[in-house]
C-alpha cells in the first residue's frame, strides 16, 4: 500500500489530537514541562524506535507550529523528538507500506497512517534543521501503534534541509 496523501496535515496544531474524552496522565518532559496527556495521544511502538529499543511509549503532542509534532518519552524526560509532515519537506512524498507493515500496524486504508519523519536541529543558529525521508515514522492513531520505517529508497534523502 502506497501512502501519498498528506494526512498530517490535516491534523493542526491548533487542534489536540484528542477525539474522545479520556482521564488524562501525567508525564515529565525535560524540555516541554508537564504534560497532561489524553489517553488516546500515548502511542505504543512494540519495537521501539531505531536507537531506542527499550522506549515503547511515546506520546504524540502537537507543536505550536502547523505541520510539527512532538514525540516524548512516557518514560524518560530526557527523550523528545521533533517531527513533522514530510509532504512539506517534498513534493511527490510517498511511503510504500509492505505487507508486513500493514499487518503490524493494523493498517486497512491509507486514510489509517499517519506519516511523520524526525527532524535533526542545528547545532548553532548558523545551520540547517534537516529531516530523514528514509525513516519515517508510520502511525495508526486509531489502533495508537507506531512502526519507524527504514527504506532502501534513495529517492529519499536521510538529512534534508527544513525550513522550520
Amino acid at each position: 500500500m502506497s501512502v501519498v496523501a498528506p494526512r498530517a496535515s490535516s491534523l493542526s496544531a491548533s487542534e489536540p489530537l484528542t477525539t474522545q474524552a479520556a482521564e488524562g496522565r501525567t508525564v515529565a518532559s525535560a524540555l516541554l514541562g508537564e504534560l497532561t496527556l489524553a489517553h488516546d495521544q500515548l502511542i505504543t511502538f512494540p519495537e521501539g524506535l531505531h536507537g531506542f529499543p527499550a522506549e515503547r511509549e511515546f506520546a504524540l503532542v502537537a507543536a505550536a507550529r502547523d505541520g510539527f509534532w512532538w514525540l516524548q518519552s512516557t518514560a524518560e524526560q530526557g527523550l523528545t523528538f521533533l517531527l513533522m509532515d514530510p509532504f512539506r519537506a517534498q513534493e511527490g512524498y510517498e511511503v510504500d507500506l509492505g505487507p508486513g507493515d500493514e499487518a503490524f500496524l493494523q493498517i486497512t486504508t491509507p486514510d489509517d497512517a499517519l506519516v511523520l519523519t524526525v527532524v535533526t536541529l542545528p547545532a548553532s543558529a548558523t545551520g540547517t534543521a534537516t529531516t530523514n525521508l528514509r525513516g519515517p515514522i508510520v502511525f495508526n492513531l486509531a489502533r495508537r501503534r507506531a512502526r519507524q520505517i527504514v527504506r532502501a529508497d534513495e529517492r529519499y534523502g536521510l538529512q534534508v534541509a527544513v525550513t522550520l
